[in-house]
């Protein structure tokens, strides 16, 4: 499994349970984020990396504050500089992460899990729609739109890649993950994101898994609480998903 972090400095150190404090530690499995743990307590090789830009390790510092003294956006703007995106520099560290885990004997590379939640939802969608290597991919707290109807943007800058309305949205984000699994999940307490948008994003997602006939591939949970991880509908998923890549599995399971 790999599981990328989003906007939290502590990033892999809470997901990989090697928490920094006794306070972290209530934290972080009080919303029950310690995913790779999780993980590997099930049998997974569990990769936790430190998400580039946001990570106390990897940040890009903005010393003199003229980026809000935030590290994503000192990204953006050095990236912007040299012609790339944040975005696009996650997905490169996410593939060469892929490369070498790919190499390791004590992996079934046809049972590549990814998540993340938030951020790293986020880049969990965009490198499975561009990496086949990922089997099940489950984006938390984060797949929908580019924008509302209003033209509201659900995303951090950190996240966008200029010129992306030209060629699609979140539909075709989605739809490049198909035949292959996709569970969106969402808390409806999370105040960062619209429901009827997730909810019209995902139909369209849904539909294109349907046409090509794998409708019980993609999945939209919604859970009563906020903006966090939910073991309890990803594990499930995750299980059903490999146990159908056997050789005589049902296609559209």
């Amino acid at each position: 499994m790999l599981c990328p972090h989003g906007h939290d400095k502590k990033g892999f150190h809470s997901y990989a349970c090697a928490y920094l404090n006794d306070e972290h530690r209530k934290e972080i499995e009080s919303r029950e984020g310690n995913i790779a743990e999780q993980a590997a307590r099930r049998g997974f090789v569990a990769i936790a990396p430190a998400t580039r830009g946001l990570c106390t390790e990897v940040i890009v510092p903005d010393p003199k504050g003229r980026h809000g003294s935030r590290p994503c956006r000192a990204q953006l703007m050095h990236c912007l500089v040299a012609g790339r995106t944040p975005l696009g520099e996650r997905v490169w560290d996410m593939q060469r992460l892929l490369d070498w885990a790919c190499k390791l004997p004590q992996l079934e590379s046809k049972k590549i899990l990814m998540t993340g939640n938030s951020g790293g939802g986020v880049l969990t969608a965009y490198t499975a729609a561009i990496d086949m290597r990922v089997t099940v991919a489950i984006p938390g707290c984060s797949f929908t739109s580019l924008t509302s109807s209003e033209g509201f943007l659900f995303h951090c800058d950190c996240c966008l890649v200029p010129g992306l309305r030209d060629w699609g949205d979140w539909r075709e984000i989605g739809g490049l993950v198909a035949p292959r699994h996709l569970l969106i999940v969402h808390g409806r307490n999370d105040g960062l994101h619209h429901h009827a948008t997730v909810e019209r994003t995902a139909r369209s997602v849904a539909n294109i898994f349907k046409e090509l006939g794998v409708p019980k591939r993609m999945r939209l949970h919604w859970v009563e609480e906020g903006h966090r991880f939910y073991p309890q509908i990803m594990w499930p998923f995750v299980e059903k998903a490999f146990s159908s890549l056997g050789a005589n599995a049902d296609r559209n399971e």
